[in-house]
């Protein structure tokens, strides 16, 4: 084997070891992830059964049967996900199955030559070999020249065994991966039937939301309610800050102007996506109903990261009725952005911030995956998009 060919060969074994460990780990953080959704999907489902008939929030209704959607929707996606590893696996073991058995049919027939050529001769040959010299020193070389060959059919010989002890490893292997992956058809299969459950039941309280009057009027009665909820959250996060400015010594007062009031109309948006839904006063399509709508609706696509438009503080990061998972930054200066209908939070209240930092990612509601943005100055709503930059 040339000397360059050896080395690129070498050169490949290093970099497969390498990759090994880097695999295992993504393929471990898979699995963390779809267990830590299936835990998520069945605490959901728990509550359901345990609240069933006792809801009186519609909102509550809503929310609690769109995470339920949402939820399932990731664990199908995982369980494709893990399907879709679990076949580039077999197809990968079969292709080494292929070329090790191929290999290993080159040496059996080598291994049946040297058998035969062995019979024919007998080892009487190889004596008669080693006497037909007259020189000790020809004796000797023939003696060495016979135990490398010797050597070289001990080496095939193991060679073909530890071949055929891999070829039923991997066949074994093969074997375990094929019954995890119709375990995880069948699992996929059941989410599928489960989810179907979930929408229907999504479908059949929208419907009633959008056909009864009296639905539509308690659903707005609770969305103005939670809006009203958070509006007194971030006004007495604003109190708070003022307090805090006004107790510094004089020097330490002085006005300075907030990133967000540097940039406006320039800051890069929170997410990926369209415009779903605008700021003001909205008749909502779903629920028949007019709401008032403090922020902007992004459509997005599920899982997508969500970025802090500038840095700051994290003063809230729960989940707050009406909008989902939700994380509040303080920016100073009175400015504070709002992102709600998260899947995941990243953050934690009371950690900063760096801008276009990830923060979390987009949730599933009954429009779809859309992060709900919105930017308040003094405490108060103002239009976001008068702080982003402008889209085509």
């Amino acid at each position: 084997m040339p000397h360059f060919t050896r080395h690129r060969l070498a050169l490949l074994a290093l970099a497969a070891l390498a990759a090994a460990p880097l695999a295992a780990q993504n393929q471990g953080d898979q699995e963390t992830e779809l267990k830590e959704i299936r835990r998520k999907l069945a605490a959901a489902r728990n509550r359901a059964t345990e609240l069933k008939g006792r809801e009186r929030s519609i909102l509550e209704q809503l929310e609690r049967t769109a995470d339920e959607v949402n939820l399932a929707r990731q664990v199908l996606g995982a369980l494709r996900a893990k399907e879709n590893r679990i076949n580039a696996e077999v197809r990968k073991l079969d292709g080494q199955l292929l070329v090790a058995e191929s290999g290993l049919v080159r040496q059996e027939a080598v291994m049946q030559t040297r058998l035969r050529e062995i019979y024919k001769r007998g080892r009487v040959h190889q004596l008669e070999y080693l006497l037909s010299e007259r020189s000790l020193a020809e004796v000797a070389k023939r003696y060495r020249y016979l135990s490398l060959i010797t050597q070289q059919d001990r080496a095939l010989y193991e060679a073909i065994r530890r071949e055929k002890a891999g070829i039923v490893r991997d066949k074994a292997d093969r074997e375990s991966k094929l019954m995890t992956l119709a375990e995880v058809r069948g699992e996929t299969e059941r989410e599928m039937a489960q989810l179907k459950d979930d929408e229907a039941r999504q479908k059949k309280l929208l419907d009633k939301v959008r056909r009864e009057k009296t639905s539509q009027e308690a659903l707005a009665k609770e969305l103005a309610a939670a809006a009203k909820k958070l509006q007194k959250m971030i006004e007495e996060l604003e109190r708070r800050r003022k307090a805090e400015l006004a107790a510094r010594p004089s020097y330490a007062r002085l006005p300075t102007a907030s990133y967000l009031e540097k940039n406006q109309g320039s800051l890069d948006w929170p997410c990926d996506g369209t415009l779903h839904s605008d700021f003001g006063l909205k008749k909502h399509s779903r629920y028949n109903t007019y709401i008032q709508n403090n922020g902007i609706d992004i459509l997005s696509r599920p899982g997508a990261p969500v970025r802090a438009v500038a840095g700051g503080t994290v003063v809230y990061a729960e989940r707050f009725l009406g909008y989902g998972n939700v994380v509040l930054v303080d920016h100073q200066s009175g400015y504070y952005t709002l992102y709600g209908n998260l899947a995941d939070m990243t953050v934690a209240a009371g950690g900063a911030v760096g801008k276009d930092q990830t923060i979390g990612t987009v949730g599933g509601t009954v429009d779809g995956p859309i992060l709900h943005f919105e930017v308040r100055k003094g405490g108060k709503p103002v239009d976001p998009r008068e702080w982003l930059k402008r889209r085509r």
